[in-house]
């Protein structure tokens, strides 16, 4: 068998993956161990960034019915004082909400039917792979299945295999350890015989600064269930703490749930580290998802990081594959990604120190006033370096989306025109006054897309004035956006031949693959 791309993993991260790359035309096989889909409830949460991802694959109407809101979030002591309260977890420009809790199966299951849908995409489940070998042309995969043993040719294959990579690991491919001391915690999905139930104590999400056992709890995982987190303690017997009599106990002690209205799910004991690996690429194979990187779960970013990956690497893939850029663009996945994880990594291993290790007993009260205002743990979204324009206004931020209005259809931009390189300007830009060279190759790479309060012919209404007042509050004239939503760069009407004139140069000639 040959492919455009293969993928090793099924869960999530390469869902998407398949998912992007199939929808882009490319022929895709992926290849999962398991004999169906993962179906364990992992991540719970993500943020108003991801929800447009899922967006721009198509699956986001289905999910959102299905995804909970989350609306606060607060920090108390083991008496349930409130030492802190914090609500805004992210993006808040996406076009979404700042932050949904959901059941990952109902995740996977969307993503598994829009997969199945086409024709170009293969699944493989129940299918090992044994080993890996690449050379000039291709990367190949060993695969172990019910019909024996084969070997995979892919143009470009992606390890999105899982914390514990075989892709990784043969390729030989270290990982840094970021400095986080291990923590371990039993995790706790339970479903309610009567979703409505109320449950005082857990509020929305709470996270319980007990020195006796720091717990956590999201009262809305979805819309039938809730996660419960506990931290393991020296003196646990690691066996007995996951006994469903002992966490039914636990959950009644700490929560005040009902067992009577409560099944249990699933509890397990993990272990949060924070990892990153030295490349996320060697030669033709590329790592995604927690095969390239590991965090402790504080700022709900692990699988929001992933799906970043997605985003980056599938756009860089969808050009090169189908002719339209140089195989250099490749290079700047790991600069970009890499440094970008990392920050994320470090801000919730510091969230992970206030939660498990703080004792707020031992907090003076000018401390406790400092932590109650601090600002929130965050981290800065921005890429650095890579496929980004130098000089430029506003090179790597993330890009906004609000509604317009557009040939008789109103809704989000990325429903409306896609979410490929696209030139938006609340000015009038005319590609013809450029160099004609560079023009006639912005006209087919770039879509422009004027945006304006004004009823103008072929221009996209600003309906709530959103675009026109963030170009106003940035100073710019014109961003030039990738498929990902992060800028290229940005800036005055004067500035456009020259940044256009760098994209040009980074996506550079095309070659062969």
């Amino acid at each position: 068998m040959r492919y455009d791309v293969a993928i090793v993993g099924y869960g999530p991260v390469g869902q998407t993956l398949a998912l992007n790359l199939g929808r882009n035309g490319h022929r895709v096989g992926v290849f999962e161990r398991n004999d169906s889909l993962h179906g364990q409830p992992r991540a719970g949460g993500g943020d108003g960034e991801i929800m447009r991802l899922l967006q721009n694959l198509g699956v986001a109407e289905e999910l959102e019915p299905l995804f909970q809101p989350s609306l606060a979030f607060d920090l108390v002591d083991k008496d349930f004082n409130v030492l802190r309260v914090g609500g805004d977890h992210g993006v808040s420009t996406t076009g979404w909400l700042p932050w949904y809790l959901y059941h990952q199966p109902d995740v996977e299951g969307a993503l598994d039917k829009a997969i199945r849908e086409l024709d170009n995409v293969d699944v493989f489940l129940g299918r090992s792979v044994l080993g890996i070998e690449q050379d000039a042309d291709y990367g190949r995969l060993i695969v172990d299945g019910p019909e024996g043993r084969s070997t995979v040719e892919a143009t470009y294959v992606i390890g999105a295999d899982g914390a514990r990579s075989q892709t990784r690991e043969w390729l030989g491919v270290k990982q840094i350890d970021l400095g986080f001391e291990p923590a371990s915690y039993v995790v706790v999905d339970i479903k309610h015989k009567d979703p409505t139930v109320e449950i005082p104590l857990m509020n929305l999400m709470r996270q319980v600064l007990d020195p006796a056992r720091p717990h956590f709890a999201s009262r809305w995982n979805g819309t039938e269930h809730s996660r419960c987190e506990f931290a393991v303690m020296p003196d646990d017997d690691l066996d007995a703490i996951v006994e469903p009599e002992n966490v039914m106990k636990m959950l009644e002690e700490f929560w005040d749930i009902d067992r009577s209205n409560t099944t249990i799910v699933r509890s397990t004991i993990y272990t949060f580290r924070s990892k990153v690996a030295e490349t996320f690429r060697v030669g033709r194979f590329f790592l995604a998802g927690d095969a390239a990187h590991l965090m402790p779960p504080f700022l709900g970013q692990g699988l929001c990081s992933g799906l970043r990956d997605m985003a980056n690497l599938a756009w860089r893939l969808d050009l090169v594959l189908s002719g339209r850029a140089s195989v250099r663009v490749l290079d700047d996945y790991t600069p970009e990604r890499k440094p970008h994880v990392e920050a994320i990594a470090r801000a919730s291993a510091s969230m992970a120190d206030i939660c498990i290790r703080l004792d707020p007993a031992t907090m003076d009260d000018a401390a406790r006033e400092a932590f109650r205002t601090a600002k929130s743990a965050d981290f800065d979204r921005k890429y650095f370096h890579g496929t980004v324009a130098s000089d430029a206004a506003l090179s790597g931020e993330y890009f906004m989306q609000a509604r317009v209005h557009h040939d008789g259809r109103t809704g989000r931009l990325d429903d409306l025109f896609g979410n490929g390189w696209r030139l938006i300007s609340t000015r009038k830009t005319d590609l013809s006054a450029l160099d004609p060279e560079l023009g006639r190759w912005c006209s087919t790479f770039l879509e422009v897309i004027p945006v304006s309060r004004g009823r103008l012919a072929g221009v996209a209404i600003d309906i709530d004035a959103a675009y026109s007042s963030w170009f106003r509050t940035h100073g710019v004239d014109f961003v030039i956006e990738r498929p990902d939503h992060y800028l290229f760069g940005a800036g005055k009407l004067d500035d456009l031949p020259d940044v256009l004139g760098q994209l040009r140069e980074l996506i550079g000639t095309p070659q062969a693959a």
